[in-house]
This record gives C-alpha cells, sequence and structure tokens, in this order.
C-alpha cells in the first residue's frame, strides 16, 4: 500500500533523525562549492539581464558562449560536480533506509561514484532532449501553432512516462550497475506505474509541506535557526521523497 509507504518513511525520519545527515551534508557542500563558483555567474546572469531584448533568439547562446566561454565551461564542470554529489546522497538516503549505518552508507556510496557519474551523463543528456525538443516546439509556433502545441504535448507526456519509469533508480542503483538499475526500475513500473504515479504524487506534497512547515518555524524564530532549519527543511523534503521511493520499491519487490 502506498499508504502505509508514505507512513513507515516519515516515522523512520522522526524516530531516525540523522537519516536527514547525507543530505544536510550535501546542501552545505554544494553550497560551499556554489559561493567559490559565483564569479563565473555574475557576468552572464549581468549581461543576459541588459542586453536580452538586443540579442536574437537564434543567437543567443552563440553570443553568451564567445564571450564567456571559462565562465559557462566553468559552470557546467561545477554543475556536473553538484550532480554527482547529489546523486551519491540520494543513494546513500536510499541504504540508511535499507537500514545500512550513516557511516557505512556514506563510504559506500562516495564508493559508488563511478556510477553516479554515469548516471550523471544519462540525466543530462535527457534534460538536453527535453531542452532541444522545447526549442524545436518554440520554433515550430511561428510556422503553426497547432503542430506545435501537439509536439509538445506528445513530448510531455512522454517525458512525464519515463521519469516514472525510472523513479526509483536510486535504491536500485545498490548493488547493480546504471545499465541494469535502469532496466530493474523499468521493470519494476510495468505493473505498478499508477500506484508510482499516485506516490510520487504524495510523497512530493508531503514533502513540501513539511519543507515549508520547517522552514517557517525558523523564519518565526529567526536568528541563525532561520538559516539551520531552512536547511534542515530542504534537507527533510529530499530525503522523505527518496525514503518514499526507496520503501515502496523494496516493500513491493519481495
Amino acid at each position: 500500500m502506498v499508504l502505509s509507504d508514505l507512513f513507515t518513511s516519515l516515522m523512520q525520519i522522526l524516530f531516525r533523525p540523522w537519516i536527514l545527515l547525507p543530505m544536510i551534508i550535501i546542501l552545505l557542500v554544494s553550497g560551499a562549492i556554489s559561493i567559490t563558483n559565483s564569479w563565473a555567474l555574475e557576468g552572464p546572469l549581468n549581461d543576459f539581464v541588459l542586453y536580452y531584448d538586443t540579442i536574437p533568439n537564434d543567437n543567443l547562446l552563440g553570443v553568451m558562449l564567445a564571450n564567456y566561454p571559462l565562465e559557462i565551461a566553468s559552470m557546467l564542470v561545477f554543475g556536473f560536480i553538484l550532480s554527482i554529489i547529489g546523486i551519491i546522497g540520494m543513494i546513500s538516503v536510499s541504504r540508511m533506509i535499507k537500514g545500512d549505518g550513516f557511516i557505512d552508507a556514506i563510504n559506500d556510496s562516495v564508493g559508488d561514484w563511478k556510477k553516479a557519474g554515469a548516471l550523471t551523463i544519462v540525466l543530462w543528456l535527457y534534460f538536453i532532449i527535453f531542452g532541444f525538443a522545447f526549442s524545436t516546439a518554440f520554433a515550430l509556433s511561428s510556422i503553426n501553432e497547432i503542430i506545435s502545441l501537439i509536439f509538445v504535448t506528445i513530448f510531455l507526456v512522454s517525458a512525464l512516462v519515463v521519469l516514472v519509469k525510472v523513479a526509483f533508480i536510486f535504491p536500485a542503483l545498490i548493488g547493480r550497475e546504471p545499465k541494469k538499475a535502469i532496466q530493474e526500475t523499468w521493470k519494476f513500473t510495468d505493473k505498478k506505474f499508477w500506484g508510482t504515479v499516485a506516490l510520487i504524487i504524495s510523497a512530493s506534497f508531503i514533502s513540501l509541506v513539511g519543507l515549508v512547515i520547517i522552514s517557517q518555524i525558523g523564519v518565526i524564530v529567526g536568528g541563525i535557526f532561520d538559516v539551520l532549519l531552512s536547511i534542515i527543511g530542504e534537507a527533510f523534503g529530499t530525503t522523505y521523497f527518496i525514503a518514499a521511493l526507496t520503501n515502496y520499491f523494496y516493500a513491493k519487490r519481495k
């Protein structure tokens, strides 16, 4: 049952709050990396805001690459590193939900950095294709809006179906290579597609509610608690979502 997995996940976090630690660490590391790379964002963002209306849309990327090659390359490299770190954190959460201790979960997940890198490449390719499709739809809109709308609708539905089919990739990666993990989660959702959809919607809602409540408590209390509870709130949102997926995946595979 989806409800039992949602409830179990919440109880695990409430009674074992150290499950939040991987995502808290990831948020802190990501924040530190983002700060060190903030110099790369300043120039491109300022020019984008100031000169957006004067640059033709079909030449915007070319102009940015010509003027800020080092900054854009830096952002891509740091973005790739942050993606790998994030995936390692999510695999760590899945391991802790399965019962591993904090140290073992972190060590084993860091040891899977090659898997995380391979999955990052797959995810980036997915979003590049996603962006290309929308660019194509935008171009088609100038020719025929109905064709553009049909194209966007078909692609959006296809993209959402793919996301549901690979929703359990993080727990599935434990003990498997990326290709086998994708095959496993794809096969797993064959007969559980709508149950997975219900789980994703419910877990997302609970994650968002928990994040907002924890963050708002920090705002009310103020001071250093504003920052601390904001981080904990974000960590709760991601951790709970991964926990719900992990519990559902392993419960239904038995």
